[in-house]
């Protein structure tokens, strides 16, 4: 066989070179001969294409607005447009196009260009998040609040429009790579969301309307070697809000809203790799302004002052060092970072407390804070598939014109995982953490609460343990089960009013069975419990009530896939999730609190059909059954004198029907 195979070998070329038949090299083949008319490559002539661009159109049935969170889709008729695509250009230049429901209530869409020195990007984007229809007996006429001869219904909901253009452009210079960059974007939100103001002394809920632009820009340059990095770069935000506040006719303001302000930061950064060893470092200068807009209400302002002038700046710098000594790896980390309130201080008359007149004056305190962490991990592997890892976080806030002006933090943490075993991977992790401070100190500067006991539970003395085993077993080769199970315990020993202790336990399950190459069974549950006692002083002393909350969250689903139906051509799947979570608080004086109750039944189903080789046709059925209460919700006539939003609960059906068409490049 091999001398057959030779004497072909001989053959081929002696048509190829005949005058030098001892030559294996191409660079003496004579091709003079040759006919290459039909070698060309026609797929090459044009732009390389890959991936799939398609059209969804369909209807969403729901006598709920609520609906649009889960289809990102409002009532009625819906189309979109979805791609993820790449075309590849005749030279290196390459672009991209993403979109998810572009077009839709809830979208995506992004273009983007990329060749050896060009990066260019822009995207679009809208989504849109309901709360409730609510039930308003006041109207917005652009600065007053209008009462109404009858209630109106008004959705309770945010929409969100994003645009983004970002350029970025690298090259080498004398042996250094160097890369520069900018992006701007514009995002706009509007609708309305629930408020409470204070009309003729008394509580009205209202719907407050939104109305807000925000515009980032961000820029910077870096400039490399083979065992360094640095670079420099500025980030700025600029907040507008179309209402400074709402208004009562003559008798003034009743509410302000979020003022215009804007933010400016510059970063230097910097990496150094030598061997094993890698540090990085960043330094940061920040300025947050807030004096373009005046007070709502100049009542109780002093004479001459109309703006708040508010001024912060901030500092903060990072470092970063990993390094290998033998089989350990260590890494070590402190951030700074301080906050410094520059906001003029004056004297202001209080006209109006909760309980009734005062003619005290009182002063606005700029708060100041200042935080040091700092950590170091490390990590070996003992043995053949057993590694160890164990680490110290620690924490110091100092704070001014507070309850307590110093807190640290404390934690030491280790875990370990095993995978040895054949089928078998195993983690655990554990973790110790412990926070006391400076002195407590509650004194009419600092808070504003009127019991000395109370400790808010972000300060108060906490010691904290956590836990977290996961678990990985695959006993076949085409079925795999996963298990976690996660347990927290924060007790504040030195608190006798406020927060007193809390327990986080919840577990995840799931396993993944692939029956044959066509069928696919998946399925998950999990839970989660978390407890915490509370105590309060009804006569502004020592404790006299408790209340216990317990809050609880249940989900499940399972699903399918089935391929390789009508001679490969179909597939369908199918999913179905359940979620149910509650929170019942139990009080030892009086009567408890009423319940909060919500549960959901989701099913999705689909049908893929594979028309040729480029184009499919996909039909989808998504159902959803949401339910929830909440004891907080009043109807808006049920107690006289108390103008509430209604019950904002929700109890709907949904439904939406979509046929996708999609063309594979």
């Amino acid at each position: 066989m091999k001398a057959q195979l030779s004497l072909t070998a001989l053959a081929i070329l002696s048509v190829i070179a005949p005058a030098q038949a001892a030559s294996f090299a191409l660079s003496q083949a004579n091709t003079e001969a040759l006919d290459t008319s039909g070698w060309e490559c026609r797929r090459c002539d044009g732009p390389d294409a890959s991936g799939t661009v398609g059209l969804s159109a369909g209807m969403v049935d729901s006598s709920d607005p609520h609906a649009a969170n889960r289809f990102g889709a409002r009532d009625g008729a819906a189309v979109g447009i979805n791609a993820d695509a790449t075309l590849n250009g005749e030279a290196d230049g390459r672009l991209d196009l993403k979109a998810d429901q572009l077009g839709m209530s809830s979208g995506y869409g992004q273009a983007r260009y990329r060749d050896n020195h060009l990066d260019a990007q822009f995207d679009y984007a809208k989504l849109r998040t309901v709360d409730a229809v609510a039930q308003t007996e006041y109207g917005f006429d652009g600065r007053n609040l209008v009462g109404l001869e009858a209630p109106i219904d008004v959705t309770l909901e945010q929409r969100r429009e994003r645009t983004g253009l970002g350029l970025a452009y690298q090259d080498a210079f004398a042996g250094l790579d160097w890369r520069t960059y900018a992006r701007y974007q514009h995002e706009s939100k509007t609708g309305h969301q629930a408020s409470s103001v204070s009309l003729n002394k008394s509580p009205v809920n209202i719907t407050a309307p939104v109305d807000t632009t925000t515009q980032t820009f961000n820029a910077g340059a870096e400039l490399g070697g083979a065992q360094w990095r640095t670079g420099v770069s500025y980030q700025g935000s600029l907040f507008e809000n179309s209402y400074s506040g709402l208004y009562d006719g003559e008798r003034g303001a009743v509410q302000a809203l979020a003022p215009d302000n804007e933010a400016h930061q510059l970063a230097l950064t910097g990496q150094y790799r030598l061997g094993k060893t890698r540090l990085s470092g960043r330094l940061t200068q920040g300025w947050l302004y807030q004096n373009d807009t005046a007070f709502v209400d100049a009542t109780g302002v002093p004479s001459g002052i109309t703006h708040a002038n508010g001024e912060v700046r901030t500092q903060g710098a990072n470092l970063r060092l990993t390094s290998a000594v033998g089989q350990v790896r260590l890494a070590a980390k402190y951030d700074y970072a301080d906050r410094d309130n520059r906001t003029p201080v004056f004297a202001y008359d209080q006209q109006l407390s909760i309980d009734s007149l005062s003619g005290t004056a009182r002063m606005n305190t700029p708060l100041d804070t200042t935080r040091h962490r700092y950590g170091l991990d490390a990590s070996t592997r003992l043995a053949q598939g057993v590694a160890l890892e164990a680490g110290y976080q620690g924490e110091r806030t100092e704070r001014s014109h507070s309850v307590r002006e110093t807190t640290e933090d404390n934690t030491l943490w280790a875990r370990t995982r095993v995978n040895a075993f054949e089928h078998w991977d195993l983690a655990l992790k554990a973790s110790y953490g412990q926070r006391d401070g400076s002195r407590y100190q509650a004194s009419e500067a600092t808070s504003s609460e009127d019991n000395a006991l109370l400790r808010k539970y972000y300060l108060a003395d906490r010691d904290r343990t956590e836990l977290q085993l996961e678990i990985g077993h695959s006993p076949l080769e085409n079925l795999s089960l996963d298990a976690t199970v996660r347990f927290a315990q924060d007790d504040y020993s030195e608190s006798e009013i406020g927060l007193l202790d809390a327990e986080d336990l919840g577990y995840d399950l799931a396993a993944s069975y692939r029956i044959s190459p066509s069928l696919n069974l998946h399925a998950f549950v999990g839970q989660q419990w978390i407890e915490s006692n509370q105590a309060g002083s009804q006569g502004f002393a020592a404790p006299d009530w408790t209340y216990r909350i317990e809050d609880r969250f249940d989900y499940a689903g399972a699903g399918a896939v089935y391929s390789g139906l009508m001679d490969d051509r179909l597939t369908l799947g199918a999913d179905y999730q359940y979620t149910e979570s509650r929170s019942d608080t139990e009080v030892s004086e009086g009567q408890p609190y009423g319940d909060y109750f919500q549960w959901a039944h989701s099913v999705r189903a689909y049908a893929d059909y594979q028309l040729d080789l480029r184009t499919s046709v996909r039909l989808d059925y998504r159902y959803e059954r949401y339910y929830d209460t909440d004891y907080a919700d009043v109807a808006s006539d049920s107690i006289p004198g108390l103008i509430t939003l209604g019950d904002l609960g929700h109890n709907y059906n949904a439904h939406l029907l979509m046929l996708s068409f999609t063309y594979s490049l």
